[in-house]
Formats: structure tokens, C-alpha cells, sequence
């Protein structure tokens, strides 16, 4: 679980403060801002630098502090009494991937001043996925230079791209130099995830109960070959006859990928042993934005064993799907994008395809153009309980992922939050009531 930044935060660290002024001025890291104003303000600048600092290294964002660097503390009680998750849902309808920030405050000299961290992304660039007025255009990708945030230079991007494969490289060099230290042929493959032990000659799969006993040694020595690395299993391992072995493999989903995860959903067909599996495999993805509603109708899982099972494990995305569920419990238009009420040309689209949906129409998502296919995406999200042939729109979802997923990190965003909102509407509301 990423550590706290509030509670491991001591500005003087950062600055100095001096006969009530902060000695620094702005810088790559820090921003100040006299008053806070809510994220629904119609100036987006503050999504703006908030996308810059998550681009860059991560920053501050200080409230209750002038240009010049005098304190004056908050004036009221807005930011105290802010509820994190309106910026939280801001954020994800302009950005992706997911930024992720905290916002508290401190006592400085008896003010009270505010804090804003933007933590740097470890999936860049976030890219702005939708226009709101002049600050923010649909494929913005904004970064946090000296004193102010703008759109990206190409020097920076360049140099984001290049971090990213040079981190591949670090990886699969890493990787390639441990194999050929220990021997191809005493080389196995441990999915830690799903208990899957690939060798060279035989199969292992470690049951989940038993996955849970193993404990992974990170330095350790072979009596053969001094300084090899050491994976130490602690349990009891009760022999299993193969014809059992080879059912299981048959019957059971052990190597889930993302295709099968969005599969399952489209096509309605999911074991209960596997759903809990599914379920599990996304608490470990880059994204928290799956079905998970349908999963859990499968499992037959309730609510108490969804929140032993979240606090059991230690996927990266555990609190992104406590956090779903703490917003969508009573928001059932959680993943509706665009407004249908502005009387604009795209409001008109989007309720077309509205209606072209709830009459069944056939669509050639093949050759649709980009904008077209957003509307569609768009009108998805707008359908209620009453208006989905579950049928039909499970085909028109899998012909969008089939068709277009992999066009653009936005159309990736939008179509997998009207893979959400279908979710939520058919699934959701039984997890809800249920005990």
C-alpha cells in the first residue's frame, strides 16, 4: 500500500518561513494559491496543474498563500470541509490513466494553511481525455515547469517515452541476466497471483489456501550454488493425482488475461470458482475499471466475504476498488459521460445514438470514424435498467472492444467506463442489497 504523504509530511522540508513569508518562490514543485475553490469551479486550471505535477516529479499546491509568498492562511472552511472524492470523479472524467493525491492541512505561525500533493505518476503521461473551455483540449498533456504549468514540450515527452523503455529494458535485463545465472533448465515461472509454477518440464498449481502460506525469501543460498537466489514454500504439500490435476486445469481459468476478464462479462458465462478468481486478478491490474459487479453475482460472494477477501489482499488496485464501491453504492449514473441537455451538436448525436441503442439497431463499429464511435461509447452510459436488452447491448459492447479498444488511450477510457456502467446498472444493484 503506498505510504501516506500526510503523515510523513513536515514542511520544513520544503520551504522556509520567515516573519510570516515563505522564503522560496514557485518552482517545478510547488504552486501557490491564496483561496481554494472547488473542483466544480468553471476554471479548470486547476485540473491543469494538477495533470502537470502528476506528469513531472509530483508537487504542492499551497492554499492560504500569496504569489509573493506571504502566508494568510484559509479565510474559510472550504477545503476542511471538502469531501476528496468530487475531485477524485473531476479528475477522472478530463484525465487518464487515474491521478493519484492528498489534501489536508497544516499550522504554520498560527495559520492555517493548505495542502494540495500530487503524487507523480508511474503510468505517464495522464492525458486529458475530454475539452473543458480554453484551459483543457481533448489530448492535452500538460507538464509542471518552473513557476508554471502548460502543455508539454516535446523535449519532456520525448524524454517521458524514453523512461518508459528504459525501464522495460532494466526489467527484462535484469531478468535475462538471473536466468542465465541460474540455468535455463532450472528456470520456473511462479504467477504469484493465480499460484501457476511453470517449468521446463513439469506444471504446478498452489491452491490459494496454501498460496496464502508461502512465504518468499528474497535472499537465500542453495547448498549447490552458492549466492542463487532461494523461493522457500512453507505448507503442507499433499501429493495429487494428475488425472485430478489435469481436470482442474480444464474446468478452472488459471491464466487470466485481460481479453478473458472483459469476455466473461460480454459473453455471461463465468464458474463460480473462477469469478472469485476474476475478482482477485483485478485487485492486481493497472486499472480498477472491470466488471467487478458481474464477477461478484458469480461467485455468490456477499458483502462481508467481498471485505474479508479485500483486506486479505495486496493488489495494487485494493483501495481503488474500496473506493468504487464506497462512490457507485448510491450512484447509479457514476460512469455517465456528456451532457444530452446543452442542445449542441454533440448532445444531439449522443441522443441519437440513444435512441438508435434502445431500438436495437444494428452498428458497423468497424468502420466507424473516432468521434461517431464516441457517441455511441457515450450513449452507453446514459441507457437505465428499463431501456437494455441485455442481449444486445452485451454484443455492442464486445464489438466495441473487439473493433476499437486499442485506438487511443481516451477511446480505451470511455469504452471501459460504459463497460462499468452496464455492469453497474445489470449487477450493482443486487451486490448493494444484498447482506
Amino acid at each position: 500500500m503506498k505510504k501516506s504523504f500526510e503523515l510523513e509530511f513536515n514542511w520544513k522540508d520544503y520551504f522556509i518561513v520567515s516573519e510570516n513569508f515563505v522564503r522560496q518562490k514557485e518552482h517545478s514543485e510547488i504552486e501557490f494559491k491564496e483561496s481554494f475553490h472547488s473542483p466544480k469551479h468553471k476554471d479548470k486550471k486547476l485540473h491543469k496543474w494538477i495533470a502537470s505535477f502528476a506528469n513531472a516529479n509530483g508537487g504542492l499546491i499551497i492554499y492560504g498563500v500569496k504569489n509573493n509568498g506571504e502566508l494568510v492562511g484559509l479565510k474559510n472552511d472550504k477545503l476542511q470541509n471538502f469531501d476528496n472524492k468530487d475531485l477524485s470523479q473531476e479528475l477522472l472524467d478530463y484525465f487518464a490513466p487515474e491521478i493519484e493525491f492528498e489534501l489536508f492541512i497544516k499550522k504554520i505561525n498560527e495559520f492555517k494553511i493548505g495542502f494540495l500533493y500530487i503524487h507523480k505518476s508511474k503510468n505517464k503521461p495522464v492525458v486529458a481525455i475530454k475539452t473543458a473551455n480554453n484551459n483543457i483540449q481533448e489530448s492535452d498533456i500538460f507538464y509542471r515547469y518552473p513557476g508554471q504549468s502548460r502543455r508539454i514540450s516535446y523535449g519532456d515527452l520525448r524524454n517521458i517515452i524514453e523512461e518508459k523503455q528504459k525501464e522495460l529494458n532494466d526489467n527484462w535485463l535484469k531478468l535475462i541476466n538471473n536466468v542465465a545465472t541460474i540455468g535455463v533448465e532450472n528456470i520456473g515461472l511462479l504467477n504469484i497471483v493465480n499460484g501457476e509454477l511453470i517449468g521446463s518440464q513439469n506444471k504446478l498449481l498452489i491452491p490459494e489456501e496454501l498460496l496464502k502460506k508461502v512465504t518468499f525469501i528474497n535472499e537465500g543460498k542453495f547448498v549447490e550454488k552458492d549466492g542463487a537466489p532461494a523461493l522457500k514454500l512453507i505448507g503442507d504439500v499433499q501429493p495429487i493425482d494428475s488425472n485430478k490435476i489435469i481436470q482442474l486445469v480444464e474446468n478452472k481459468y488459471h491464466i487470466i488475461t485481460h481479453f478473458e476478464l472483459f469476455n466473461s462479462f460480454f459473453e455471461q458465462q463465468l464458474d463460480t470458482d473462477s469469478a472469485k478468481e476474476f475478482l482477485r486478478r483485478v485487485m492486481h491490474e493497472n486499472t480498477a475499471y472491470y466488471p467487478i459487479y458481474f464477477y461478484i453475482s458469480k461467485s455468490t460472494l456477499n458483502q462481508t466475504k467481498i471485505a474479508e477477501l479485500l483486506n486479505n489482499e495486496v493488489g495494487n488496485k485494493v483501495e481503488d476498488i474500496k473506493n468504487r464501491f464506497r462512490l457507485e453504492k448510491n450512484n447509479s449514473s457514476k460512469f455517465k459521460i456528456g451532457n444530452i441537455t446543452t442542445g449542441s451538436e454533440a448532445a444531439k448525436k449522443i441522443t441519437k445514438a440513444i435512441k438508435e441503442l434502445k431500438e436495437n439497431k444494428t452498428i458497423d463499429f468497424k468502420s466507424i470514424d473516432t468521434r461517431e464511435l464516441r457517441y455511441y461509447i457515450q450513449a452507453i452510459t446514459h441507457l437505465k435498467e428499463n431501456e437494455i436488452n441485455k442481449t444486445y447491448i452485451m454484443g455492442v459492447l464486445k464489438d466495441v472492444y473487439d473493433n476499437c479498444f486499442n485506438q487511443s488511450s481516451t477511446t480505451k477510457s470511455f469504452i471501459r467506463k460504459a463497460i462499468c456502467h452496464i455492469d453497474l446498472i445489470l449487477f450493482g444493484k443486487n451486490f448493494y442489497e444484498s447482506k
